[in-house]
């Protein structure tokens, strides 16, 4: 297999009348998703060339679907758009990626209105022609190496757009279905945003596996999602930290009734160790995994929580056909707990971004400069402690915020907070914290409980109470907007 789209029709000739994917009660079969992608492509390749960009902008939905194999079946490149993008961000994406067409629907036409964009937009609804006209064998599926544009969330600074390839998605997918053990009779809750690569690649390994996913625009009602899980009998789940702590706060009885869930997947956002311990301890049976990976490097690492509750703050180990080293700023090679610079190289890694040139200079020989830090342990367990650009400085004491997040979310009634360091004239840095508004809890207490845990340098000094601290979908801590009030 070299093309994602053979996962499609692969599904469709072995299952056609099997669904693929289950949306607000309505079921798509494989067949069907094949002829609407194999008619929307006819509609893209008479506007398009192989190797054309054509962006798609869209809520979760069937339609994001078919528009997505529909660009690849053409030989095009799928430039993904993240729904809640800012007008600003749309323009300058469009203008980076500088694509042919815009597959979307009417729920973004004021949108593309203001940021003037319309003259591209085409809209795909259920009742679009194209999906009525009858020349289904018009065109043949093309073929182009690069598959499609994600461009990175941005937490530390602009975003840049990462090219991926046909055989970097086949091979992250394929570590996937091995490491989660994905199975055809397999019914997946997936909520994440189809639009960032935690939840395209769920659906990629799905999709590969001929068995159905369970899709919805949002978690926003989450009891409604735990409840269609149930009547469909879902046997996995896969959420951002975040929403299995909502699981637990306020759920966890409609989720406990789910009792054929065989696996939960959860990504590398740092996950408070009790939360993931009453996961495991409600579900006995089933297996909780999460994983490290880039939008550059997708699932680099896996940690099967239940075998390795000793290592509950690690990202796991690699998958065959992937190598990771630890590298000082001089470029040695680290050995056992040296914190350093995460380097990974395989074939699920990009070979080099958008047209920016600045960026691929992190990219040499084949091995991907991460910008994170991390460690190995003596069993080989990877670590990761921070992004390398976070680090914070106090009078020359360097500390990575996430110890001193993690300290704080031990507080029960604190379910997130984030940590920066702000320019500071004398001591060059000083650490404050974000913490999400609870009324249970002061600020005095909080930084007494730090006295009480921390080293002086690394207690905060000062406590901000957000009503929500700002994120990315995949849910890692959008430092560079905290960091901007202080600019």
């Amino acid at each position: 297999m070299k093309s994602i789209h053979e996962i499609l029709n692969n599904s469709a000739k072995a299952f056609p009348d099997k669904p693929a994917i289950i949306f607000e009660n309505k079921r798509y079969s494989y067949d069907e998703l094949f002829n609407k992608s194999q008619s929307l492509s006819n509609f893209i390749q008479e506007k398009t060339t192989p190797g054309d960009v054509v962006s798609i902008l869209y809520e979760n939905s069937p339609f994001f679907i078919i528009s997505y194999f529909s660009i690849l079946k053409s030989g095009c490149i799928a430039h993904i758009i993240p729904p809640a993008i800012s007008d600003f961000n749309l323009k300058e994406q469009i203008k980076e990626s500088n694509p042919q067409i815009i597959l979307t629907n009417h729920n973004f036409e004021q949108k593309l209105k203001r940021t003037q964009l319309i003259e591209k937009a085409f809209f795909v609804e259920s009742d679009s022609d194209v999906f009525k006209s009858n020349h289904d064998n018009l065109f043949e599926e093309k073929f182009y190496e690069v598959c499609s544009i994600i461009f990175t969330s941005g937490t530390t600074s602009k975003p840049k757009g990462v090219k991926l390839t046909h055989k970097n998605i086949l091979t992250a997918t394929s570590n996937i279905v091995k490491m989660i053990d994905i199975q055809t009779n397999d019914v997946e809750i997936n909520s994440l945003s189809l639009s960032h690569s935690f939840g395209l690649g769920c659906l990629h390994a799905i999709f590969l596996q001929s068995a159905t996913v369970l899709i919805f625009k949002n978690t926003i009602n989450l009891k409604e999602i735990l409840k269609c899980g149930k009547e469909e009998n879902a046997t996995g789940f896969v959420g951002v930290p975040a929403t299995f702590y909502q699981i637990i706060n306020s759920f966890t009885e409609s989720l406990s009734s789910i009792q054929s869930i065989r696996y939960f997947l959860t990504n590398t956002a740092p996950m408070k160790k009790e939360s993931i311990l009453k996961i495991i301890n409600f579900f006995p049976k089933s297996n909780f995994y999460t994983y490290y990976g880039l939008t550059e490097a997708s699932r680099s690492t896996f940690l099967l929580f239940n075998d390795n509750l000793e290592k509950l703050e690690s990202v796991g180990k690699t998958p065959s056909g992937v190598e990771i080293k630890i590298l000082d700023d001089a470029g040695k090679i680290l050995v056992n707990d040296q914190l350093g610079e995460i380097y990974i190289k395989g074939d699920h890694v990009v070979e080099n971004y958008w047209n920016n040139v600045k960026a691929d200079k992190s990219i040499v020989n084949g091995w991907l400069k991460t910008g994170d830090l991390g460690y190995f342990d003596s069993d080989g367990f990877l670590f990761l402690k921070s992004r390398k650009d976070d680090l914070i400085n106090v009078a020359g004491e360097k500390f990575v915020p996430e110890e001193v997040e993690l300290v704080i979310k031990e507080i029960s009634e604190i379910s997130e907070a984030a940590v920066i360091g702000i320019p500071n004239e004398l001591f060059g840095q000083l650490p404050i914290a974000f913490v999400e508004k609870n009324n249970e809890i002061t600020s005095s207490f909080i930084l007494n409980y730090c006295i009480q845990k921390l080293e002086r340098y690394k207690i905060p000094t000062k406590i901000i109470f957000l009503d929500e601290i700002p994120k990315t979908d995949s849910g890692k801590i959008k430092r560079n907007i905290l960091k901007s009030k202080f600019s």
